[in-house]
């Protein structure tokens, strides 16, 4: 489990421990159920993987592999539990921190321009009614906010207010000016650029600074700078209005009650997640980071995939990505993993052997995540075993 894991684990036992019985959403009594996944892949092996998770559990489950021997579209289960629409490879998902590999891609392209500055302090960008409540606001850079190495309080999963906040009505739309004033006097949890602690608060601040200095909404940033280039059509924030799109609803269970999470992030549009998107269009995005120079010109990926040597133990934490050395297999990786109430994903991209992997899945907590977990090491290792198989 990542960082990033860990850390939404604690959020996921406190917020559903917070839900109320019939909260915001369709709860519906039962188990989750299968359906059929459709037409017969090409990849009968992967395909498989995806049914059995289906059927042990999760509503639905969609996944891109793309690299030498494997090319592979697929998805099993259903998008919505109280209609039984079967799942497929064009339904969006909410991706939770996949969405910080957007946003730092984002401000990566205005320090690129010279707009924004990854040794200047945040106090170059934001006001100083806001900094002055903010501990060491004077100290804190750009790089440290991107790659974690504030010493901020995750608002998320260290604070009891916003939770409180966010379970009272999960249905507000959230902006950045509405999450800050939770770091407001709380103590640093050590001093800038001395160790790492995976805290979302650090791409709220971010997402602030991009507003700032582009003038616009995040949501309008991320699609002309990103979306609009690649061409992903099926991809959006929260804070988009678009109402034809496909969307795969989240699903949590408590007391043998499920829980519809998706009128909770069908809006949710911050810098640190607010990502909808499908397994496809993640793919591309994240190898169209590392093999062109459509999104990040080679400088920036450069410091993109720059691990700060702070701490005792290595992070692996670049900037938006993490950059690991044989997590799963030989080889560099570059991943980003994301969970919140009802939904997970990961994405991974292997520069070695050119080799991309998007798993999403809408469902999490409990049972869930031990099948997700099973499914995505299974996935990954059947991957592998393409790739090795045609280059023998």
């Amino acid at each position: 489990m990542s960082t990033c894991q860990r850390a939404f684990a604690v959020f996921l036992t406190l917020i559903v421990s917070l839900v109320p019985e019939l909260a915001h959403g369709n709860d519906r009594l039962g188990e989750f159920t299968r359906t059929n996944a459709g037409t017969p892949p090409h990849n009968a092996r992967l395909q498989s993987l995806l049914e059995a998770a289906a059927r042990d559990g999760l509503p639905g489950v969609s996944l891109r592999v793309k690299g030498p021997g494997v090319d592979f579209h697929g998805a099993a289960g259903v998008a919505d539990l109280s209609t039984g629409e079967p799942l497929t490879t064009n339904h969006a998902m909410y991706v939770a921190s996949l969405g910080k590999t957007f946003t730092a891609a984002v401000a990566l392209q205005l320090c690129d321009e010279g707009r924004l500055a990854l040794e200047a302090p945040i106090t170059t960008w934001l006001p100083a009614e806001l900094t002055t409540l903010i501990p060491f606001s004077g100290t804190i850079t750009l790089r440290h906010l991107l790659s974690h190495t504030t010493g901020l309080i995750d608002y998320m999963n260290d604070d009891k207010a916003w939770r409180s906040d966010f379970v009272r009505d999960p249905q507000r739309q959230w902006t950045h000016s509405d999450v800050i004033p939770y770091l407001y006097d709380k103590p640093l949890l050590f001093e800038p650029g001395t160790d790492y602690y995976y805290s979302n608060s650090n791409y709220i601040l971010l997402g602030a600074i991009i507003e700032q200095v582009a003038a616009q909404p995040l949501h309008a940033v991320i699609r002309k700078r990103i979306l609009a280039p690649l061409g992903l059509q099926h991809t959006f924030n929260g804070q988009d209005t678009i109402t034809s799109e496909k969307h795969a609803h989240g699903y949590i269970k408590r007391h043998n009650r499920i829980i519809d999470t998706y009128p909770w992030y069908s809006h949710y549009a911050l810098a640190d997640s607010g990502i909808h998107s499908t397994p496809a269009e993640l793919a591309l995005f994240l190898k169209s980071l590392f093999t062109t120079e459509e999104i990040l010109s080679e400088t920036m990926r450069t410091q993109m995939t720059h691990v700060a040597k702070s701490g005792r133990v290595s992070s692996g934490y670049g900037m938006g990505i993490y950059v690991q050395q044989e997590p799963w297999g030989p080889g560099r990786w570059y991943t980003h993993d994301g969970v919140d109430p009802g939904y997970q994903a990961d994405m991974m991209y292997l520069p070695d052997i050119d080799l991309t992997i998007v798993l999403c899945a809408n469902a999490s907590l409990g049972k869930a995540d031990l099948i997700y977990a099973r499914l995505i090491k299974a996935v990954v290792q059947a991957a592998l075993d393409a790739v090795q198989e045609i280059r023998r």
